[in-house]
């Protein structure tokens, strides 16, 4: 049971990985802004207490640091380039991406710490802290992206305050370690309801595909793989709506394969699925509009759909149809009208007097039809006026 358990466990945990790298990256603009615009500001504010070349040299890190970022940010966001890499490699990259920031900001605390000015001591605090913060709904999607942010974010910062020595800077230092810790946890669980969001979302969608395809497959022919008469009703239905709504027209023609139990009796009934399959499809082919639809409704009987179409219309489809399955060229050596596989063929419209209803349409085409057969069969006939 356990490898079992594992080999279903893999696909879904790629699933979650996959989804949270993507969240990841949709998120990496924000964090790419607001560390470029915090980095402005803090140099704005310690230019002419800190040395300018010192300033610099740490602004110029960053800003490398946020173009890698950003060119990793761009080859994600190109279809072609991200299919032809691994997730893990997209992950590795971002968690390097995000190390790569937290050594500089973290950098910052050493590099930027004015050893006299308190103001400009606690303004660098308050931007680091600032900074760990904020990349927790940030950072926390992927794992270990956000401790390879923050622990080097905080650890200098806490160093310099240490070494001042004195109650104040000690107790700071203190409170900035304190604060670490905590966002740390709350990283924690953070990651853990990006996870679980994202583990359900994912099983949700599972669900509704799982039911969308099921609710297709109740609506198709299990042997010929068209409509079914549920399929029929349903598109017959809301048709007859919209057709109603509109003061359009809608045409439905009735067709049977001509004496099929004289066929299944000499060739076998594989053989008369076999050719009701090819049947079934040369009839749906010969269909032209997307809106149009063909069905099975019993063994040998077959109904269609056509929006928007007067009987006359309706006439040149079902002769379409018809042709279609003669041009099969299937045998059929017990048929006394025709050495191959044919079809009747009966039309209706709702623009009939008669037709009140989709019930009346399909009695309609019913009667159509019956008087196709009696007329010889493979032909096609219209409900008189």
């Amino acid at each position: 049971m356990e490898p079992a358990r594992r080999d279903l466990a893999g696909p879904r945990e790629s699933a979650i990985l996959s989804a949270l790298i993507e969240q990841a990256y949709r998120q990496l603009p924000i964090a790419l802004v607001v560390s470029l615009i915090n980095a402005l500001i803090l140099t704005g504010v310690l230019w002419g207490g800190i040395r300018k070349t010192t300033l610099l040299i740490w602004l110029a890190c960053l800003v490398s640091v946020t173009a890698f970022r950003f060119l990793n940010l761009r080859a994600f966001s190109n279809p072609q380039r991200r299919g032809r890499v691994e997730d893990a490699v997209w992950r590795r990259n971002f968690v390097a991406g995000a190390c790569a920031a937290g050594i500089v900001w973290g950098g910052a605390g050493i590099a930027l710490f004015h050893p006299t000015s308190f103001t400009h001591q606690v303004f660098l605090a308050f931007v680091l802290g600032g900074m760990v913060a904020g990349g927790v709904p940030l950072l926390s999607p992927l794992n270990r992206a956000y401790p390879c942010f923050a622990i080097p974010i905080v650890l200098p910062i806490t160093f310099s305050m240490l070494v001042l020595g004195d109650r104040v800077h000690v107790i700071m230092g203190l409170m900035i370690l304190v604060f670490g810790i905590a966002m740390l946890s709350s990283y924690a669980r953070v990651q853990r309801l990006f996870r679980e969001a994202t583990d359900m979302r994912l099983r949700l969608a599972s669900s509704l595909a799982e039911g969308s395809a099921l609710q297709e497959m109740l609506r198709l022919d299990e042997l010929t793989r068209i409509g079914n008469r549920r399929c029929f009703e349903e598109q017959l239905g809301s048709e007859w709506k919209r057709a109603d709504r509109n003061r359009g027209t809608l045409a439905v023609i009735s067709a049977d394969v001509d004496y099929f139990k004289a066929y299944n009796d000499r060739y076998g009934h594989p053989a008369g699925d076999r050719c009701l399959v090819g049947v079934a499809q040369a009839m749906a082919s010969a269909l032209q509009r997307p809106g149009d639809a063909a069905a099975r409704i019993g063994g040998e009987e077959f109904a269609f759909v056509l929006p928007q179409t007067t009987v006359l219309g309706a006439e040149k489809v079902a002769e379409r149809i018809r042709k279609a399955v003669w041009d099969l060229n299937l045998p059929h050596e017990s048929s006394p009208i025709a050495e191959r596989v044919t079809v009747s063929l009966g039309v209706a419209s709702s623009d009939h007097a008669s037709v009140a209803s989709p019930a009346d349409l399909i009695r309609a085409s019913d009667a159509a039809l019956y008087e196709a057969k009696r007329k010889g069969r493979n032909q096609v006939a219209t409900v008189a006026p």
